[in-house]
């Protein structure tokens, strides 16, 4: 018995200084990681529409949605520096009021990067066929 407790005690101090730095570091490493939470950054993201060949929106503005994203802080750097679209498929649209729906999956983001919150969801345009004359100004 005393012969296994021997062992057990020299095993314990022998080259205790670097047990002791290592438990250290294990430690500093295990909190960081573990300590560490997402960080969470809002930006206003440009939208266009892909349209059918023979319409236009009625009216032009500059439509910008708030996106809500989550995420390590080197991934959110790389997203925040792109100015970046949203691209809403309407390409099957008919001409009239039509309802455009922005989902999470319309945002590109890095790796590592996720969607929380899209805002607004849908926004409401406007579709005209596209004039097939073009008024030159001389009058027919």
């Amino acid at each position: 018995m005393r012969r296994a407790e021997r062992r057990w005690k020299s095993w314990i101090t022998e080259n205790g200084s670097y047990k002791l730095v290592a438990l250290f570091v294990t430690l500093i490493l295990w909190v960081t990681i573990l300590g560490r939470g997402d960080i969470v950054m809002t930006k206003e993201i440009g939208l266009e529409f892909l349209l059918p060949n023979s319409m236009v929106l009625a009216e032009q503005r500059d439509m910008r949605i708030s996106v809500e994203v989550a995420g390590p802080r080197m991934a959110l750097k790389k997203f925040a520096q792109n100015p970046g679209m949203i691209t809403v498929d309407l390409s099957r649209n008919k001409a009239g009021k039509n309802r455009a729906v922005i989902s999470p999956k319309n945002v590109e983001v890095p790796f590592g990067v996720r969607v929380r919150a899209v805002k607004p969801e849908w926004v409401d345009v406007k579709l005209v066929p596209v004039a097939n004359e073009i008024d030159d100004g001389r009058g027919s």
